[in-house]
This record gives C-alpha cells, structure tokens and sequence, in this order.
C-alpha cells in the first residue's frame, strides 16, 4: 500500500473523510451517537469510546447510518446531507466486506479467544475476553507489526461466532479485551443478532475483517460541521468555491502526450473526462460511489494533468484498490513506483513495486550483494583453514614465554 495517514490523492473516497479529520477545531460536542455513552473527551475519536464503537458498528450493520448525525443544532443541511449519502456508501462498503468475508474462507491473522463473563451495565451484552494472537514466522520486513486485536472481527468458524473487540482493560492477571458478538450465519444474511451460545473452551479465530479506517471515517464525517468554510462551499456547492489564483496541474494536451497515455484517456467516460479537465485547485474533491471508475480517472490525472518531475503520493484504504491503480499505471508506461506494505496482504501488481522488488531489479544492487556474497564466503573458508591448523603444544607456549637466561 502506498500510504500515508495525512495525504490522499483527489478521487479517492478515504480523501473525503480525512479532509474533516485533518482540520484543527476548538473544543465542541462532537455529535451523538444514538444510545451511545458520551465520549469523556467530546473530540475524542470513536475508536477511544468502546460503547460508542459498538453503537455505531450496530448502527452500520443495521444499515440506518442517516441516525449518526442529524440536522438537530449541528451543521447547516447541505454538509449534513452530504455527510448523509457518504455514511451510507461507507456503511455499505463495511457490510459488503464482512459479507464477502464470511462467504469465503477467510484468511489472515489468528487468534485464540476465551470469554471470561459479561461486561458490567453493558447495553449490548458485551463480553470480556482474553485474547492471544497468533505469532507470524514468515519473515516480511517491509511490513508493518501485526495489527492488535483492537476493532478487529474475528471468526470461529467452528463455533459460529464473530467477535468485535473494542475495548481493552489491562489486569495483573492479564490483559482483558471488551467484545460484543454476533451470530456469524445471520450476519452473513445481513442480520446482527448475538448467538445463541458462546464457547465455554477456547475458540480458534480468524481475522474477519477490520472496522478501524471504517470508524474512523464515520468520525470525520460526523464532525463535519467542523471543516473549514471555503472546504465545505467546496464539498456542498462547487460553483462557490473560490477559484485558484495559480493551478498547480499541468495543462491538458493530448497531443503532446505517449500513445499508450493517450490510449488511456480514450477509454474515460464522460464523467472522468469532465473531472480530468476540471482539475484547477489545489484542493480537489472528485467524488464517486463503487465501482464508477476513480482508478482510471487517477490513472489518467497522474500521466496528463501532474506536471512532469513531480512526485504523487497514493493512498487508498485496501490493498486491492491500490492493486488496481498500480496495475493501470504500470500498463499506461509508469514504472518508477514505491508500494509500501506486507507482501502477503498486497497484489501481484503491487509487490512488483516493494522496495526488495525494486532492488532486486537493479544491477548495482545485484553486483554489490554478490560481492557481499564473495566475501563472506572467503571469510568463512579463512576460518575453516584456521580451525584446521595444528595446535601448538602447550610445554613449547611455556618455553617459549619464559625469561631468557
């Protein structure tokens, strides 16, 4: 994954949500939540609130994502309305992952879980638990750690169980995690019920799916009522936006430009081409539901309308849609691309362009390290030899260290 937590490449839908989250703001009741407990800290992220994390993975499940902000004292209608339509396509991007993941054999990382007893006052019946993840042997350096257990769905297929943990409670007799579970047959149906049982041994888990970047744009598009005026005129009401006094993007000429790049703007829709030559700020929201093609459009940005020596940082929030632009810009003639991420959670096209990849391609590189390779061999045969030569005896050592007479 190229990525980075405080960038994100105009036509992605994670760049909606983090332009709220970027923006600094006073002290302000963030909104609430439906029978959600109230955050300690009102600009406190959900991901720190274990009842409010569980009330809105419920809410996103259950499909009623209008119910997270309203129009009551908040922000003026056209943000909410604008933060109303991207709840629901984030709410219906979670579902669809954790319904895809339960249709198939999920693979990733596992875990041990075992249920201690109830959460005292829980609304929701959550549970403690203990949780042991499952140490990974495969040696993968450009990896980042293994994610914790943290906002994490974990499956036990042997006992039809799906875990969200959200909250974690350190103990000396060990470390407790708070979890609401659900019936993982009727999820799969769309339907988040608790299961009839829980397992009274412990159960082995998989890694479902992870609600930690879904929460976190629920967060910034309920704090929406923060973003800056001319940002938000920007979102609600493109024609007021104020226009740039210098564009940074290079102007479109196609006839300047490679076959294969010009192969590659003759296959944009109508749609793709009218926001490939908008781009004239120097902030640009390209908006665009699943499946509607901002791959190809960031595709198609990133060979006519960058200027030339410039570098792009692309961020996405699945490896599988970083796959895919890499993919297309690899075809379009761009091979001088970086991902960063763990090779066994990318794409082929994707770990083409690790940093061990990139090396392994480069003939100095590859000269140098077989002649690292040459050299610890001589070491190696230097120091056999050596342990092959006669010890000296130790009566001539004496001998040979006393004084002389």
């Amino acid at each position: 994954r190229l990525s980075s937590p405080r960038l994100r490449v105009p036509g992605e839908r994670a760049s909606l949500a983090s332009i709220a989250e970027s923006q600094p703001s006073p002290p302000a009741p963030a909104p609430a939540v439906p029978t959600a407990a109230p955050a300690a800290n009102p600009n406190a992220s959900l991901l720190d609130n274990a009842e409010q994390a569980e009330n809105t993975l419920l809410t996103l499940l259950g499909k009623d994502t209008d119910s997270l902000i309203s129009y009551r004292g908040g922000p003026a209608k056209e943000l909410v309305a604008y933060a109303h339509r991207w709840l629901k396509l984030v709410g219906e991007e979670f579902r669809d992952e954790v319904t895809e993941g339960l249709l198939k054999r999920p693979r990733g990382i596992e875990c041990t879980i075992s249920v201690l007893g109830p959460v005292k006052d829980s609304s929701r019946g959550a549970q403690w638990l203990t949780v042991k993840i499952k140490e990974n042997k495969s040696e993968d350096e450009e990896a980042a750690p293994d994610p914790t257990a943290m906002h994490m769905l974990w499956l036990s297929a042997e006992f039809g169980v799906v875990f969200y943990i959200s909250g974690y409670q350190p103990d000396r007799r060990g470390d407790k995690f708070r979890a609401i579970t659900f019936d993982a047959e009727a999820l799969r149906h769309g339907r988040a019920v608790p299961p009839r049982d829980l397992p009274r041994v412990k159960a082995r888990c998989v890694e479902l799916a992870s609600s930690s970047t879904t929460l976190q744009r629920v967060h910034a598009l309920c704090s929406i009522g923060k973003l800056d005026p001319v940002l938000a005129a920007a979102l609600t009401s493109p024609e007021a936006a104020p226009a740039a006094a210098h564009s940074p993007w290079a102007p479109l000429d196609e006839k300047s430009l490679l076959p294969s790049v010009q192969k590659q703007l003759s296959r944009l829709n109508p749609g793709q081409r009218a926001a490939l030559c908008g781009l004239d700020g120097a902030v640009t929201v390209v908006q665009g539901p699943p499946g509607t093609g901002k791959s190809s459009f960031i595709t198609a940005a990133c060979l006519s309308r960058v200027p030339a020596g410039s570098r792009i940082l692309a961020c996405t929030a699945t490896n599988k849609a970083i796959d895919s632009l890499v993919a297309k810009l690899e075809a379009a003639g761009l091979t001088q691309m970086l991902c960063v991420g763990s090779r066994r959670a990318m794409g082929e096209a994707s770990c083409r362009y690790l940093m061990s990849s990139v090396l392994a391609r480069d003939g100095f590189v590859a000269a140098a390290e077989t002649a690292i390779e040459q050299h610890s061999a001589n070491v190696r045969r230097i120091e056999a030899e050596l342990r092959e030569l006669p010890v000296p005896d130790a009566a001539l050592l004496k001998a040979g260290g006393g004084k002389s007479g």
